[in-house]
């Protein structure tokens, strides 16, 4: 997506015909451009969709719960991954816009393009190192189960004593402890 963006903006057959300056007035675009920026656009949500939900998960699968050290460094990666979303949200609004407004779209989208080519190499460099958690039977088995239980329980009172409440741990699970909210 990112790619296509940026050749649109060079690409002369891609490109948006330009503005007269002293009248004000703008032909309409070319449908070959309209066409593959509005692709573009539609390829970078649908990537951003893709993986940005997933991303936090599969960083939160390389560090073990059981081992105590490794459960400081997930909370120091969570700091970590929340500074850098910011750190690229404001040079996003800022650095980038900058760049765009004052060297050229183009520019602007070369720099987009750059990072996240960047990105992927480090990713795919990566890849023998990080650890796969293989998923365990379907993930909508447990929610429709919860569904149902909870439509079948809807009347039933919680007791005030949490000693009776019942929870099968499962294996390599944490006990989740007793609230009362909730």
């Amino acid at each position: 997506g990112l790619c296509l963006l940026t050749l649109s903006e060079f690409v002369p057959s891609l490109k948006p015909p330009t503005c007269s300056t002293s009248a004000h007035i703008c032909n309409r675009s070319k449908r070959p451009h309209e066409n593959a920026f509005f692709l573009a656009l539609y390829l970078i949500s649908l990537g951003t969709g893709g993986h940005k939900p997933s991303l936090e998960s599969f960083g939160a699968d390389q560090f073990d719960d059981d081992d105590d050290g490794e459960r400081k460094k997930k909370t120091s990666f969570f700091n970590w991954w929340y500074c850098g979303l910011c750190s690229g949200a404001m040079l996003g609004v800022t650095l980038i816009v900058y760049i765009q407004d004052n060297v050229g779209w183009g520019a602007g989208f070369v720099a987009l393009t750059a990072v996240k080519a960047v990105a992927i190499v480090i990713l795919i460099i990566g890849v023998p190192f990080y650890r796969y958690r293989v998923p365990k039977g379907s993930p909508l088995i447990p929610m429709l189960q919860v569904l149902t239980a909870a439509i079948v329980k809807r009347d039933l009172t919680c007791p005030s004593d949490p000693s009776q409440l019942y929870e099968l741990v499962a294996p390599g699970r944490r006990r989740l402890h007793h609230t009362q909210r909730m």
